[in-house]
């Protein structure tokens, strides 16, 4: 086996300093471009690879960021995931990713772990609001840059980026309102989360408004798809059952299709269905889900962004960015059933 490349090797190969090669490798200054695409030419040549355990042993940068999220099989968790690493890539750092199982205790020891690694800095989204309150508390110097994303973003002290949930629950309930929605059953895991709370605030906001203040059913069903089924089918069960469902977030959208079609109720004919978040599977089956669409690529950019500020030196008071959602309005909403009962006898 040769003799593992250094960065003396891959500075002679470029025709640079160790200096100038070692810039472009831990990104600490600015380096000319021509130089730049020498020294990268020369370590793909040379098959360098930064030994990380020297760096972070001598204070160097690691070019290792840590990412911890409540669930790394939620498929909007791993989409931050997904952009937050290619904003990683482009940057030429590398993630290391952790689950904390919406549990606490294992979100802090897997904090822990990722800053004994050394990592330059790190995003989270917390299994709780205020989960990492406690670091506060800590030996901040020994703390890397860390921006909260999604959860805990009224953590003093801490850079977040978060969505304004509270217009998109408003949106997507005068969006029912508007068809004639007068008793909508909003799904939740939880209320005991900030961003949750918002969106049941502006849904409640906006029946306020239309005089309809205490007509939202608030269902919280758990983590777990089936019982956030059964809890939203115990609803559907009632006489007086409601005639939309308000689903907070993507797992509660599979919950309350899964409930309607279980108990052979059309899609919007019988219940409307508003969904939070947006992926591909709500437009591949019919009918296409309505949806509040959360903007996780300018989370990904935003909190990434943050992060690098932070690490140019950036120490300018802890900023919290809030970025708009959108409605995608598509086929599983409609007049609610009365309305169209109404249309009908109107044109007999």
């Amino acid at each position: 086996m040769g003799k593992r490349p250094t960065i003396r090797d891959v500075a002679l190969r470029a025709g640079v300093s160790v200096a100038t090669a070692s810039n472009v490798v831990n990104g600490n200054r600015p380096v000319g471009e021509a130089s730049r695409r020498n020294v990268v030419a020369a370590i793909e040549a040379l098959g360098y690879r930064l030994d990380r355990a020297a760096s972070a042993l001598r204070g160097q940068s690691t070019r290792l960021v840590g990412m911890v999220v409540p669930d790394i099989n939620n498929v909007f968790f791993a989409g931050l995931v997904d952009r937050v690493e290619r904003e990683a890539e482009r940057d030429g750092y590398d993630l290391l990713i952790a689950s904390s199982s919406e549990d606490p205790a294992v979100e802090r020891r897997r904090v822990e772990a990722l800053i004994a690694r050394r990592i330059d800095g790190l995003v989270v989204v917390p299994a709780r609001d205020d989960s990492l309150r406690s670091l506060k508390g800590d030996d901040r110097p020994r703390l890397p840059p860390i921006v909260l994303l999604d959860r805990g973003t009224e953590s003093a002290g801490f850079d977040t980026v978060r969505a304004d949930c509270e217009a998109g629950g408003y949106a997507a309930a005068r969006h029912l309102i508007g068809f004639g929605h007068r008793d909508i059953a909003v799904l939740a895991h939880s209320e005991h989360y900030q961003n949750i709370a918002q969106r049941i605030a502006g849904c409640r906001r906006a029946l306020c408004e239309a005089g309809l203040e205490g007509r939202e059913r608030v269902v919280c069903g758990g983590h777990n798809l089936e019982s956030l089924r059964g809890a939203i089918e115990i609803e559907l069960h009632r006489a007086d059952r409601p005639t939309a469902i308000f689903a907070l977030t993507n797992i509660c959208a599979l919950a309350a299709i899964k409930a309607a079609r279980g108990l052979g109720l059309e899609i919007p004919g019988d219940v409307s269905i508003v969904g939070f978040d947006d992926f591909d599977w709500m437009f591949a089956l019919r009918p296409y889900l309505t949806t509040v669409a959360q903007p996780v690529d300018d989370f990904a950019s935003s909190s990434w962004g943050l992060l690098m500020r932070r690490l140019s030196g950036d120490a300018a008071d802890a900023e919290n960015i809030e970025l708009p959602c959108a409605l995608k309005v598509r086929e599983s909403t409609g007049p609610a059933r009365s309305r169209l009962k109404a249309v009908v006898e109107a044109h007999l």
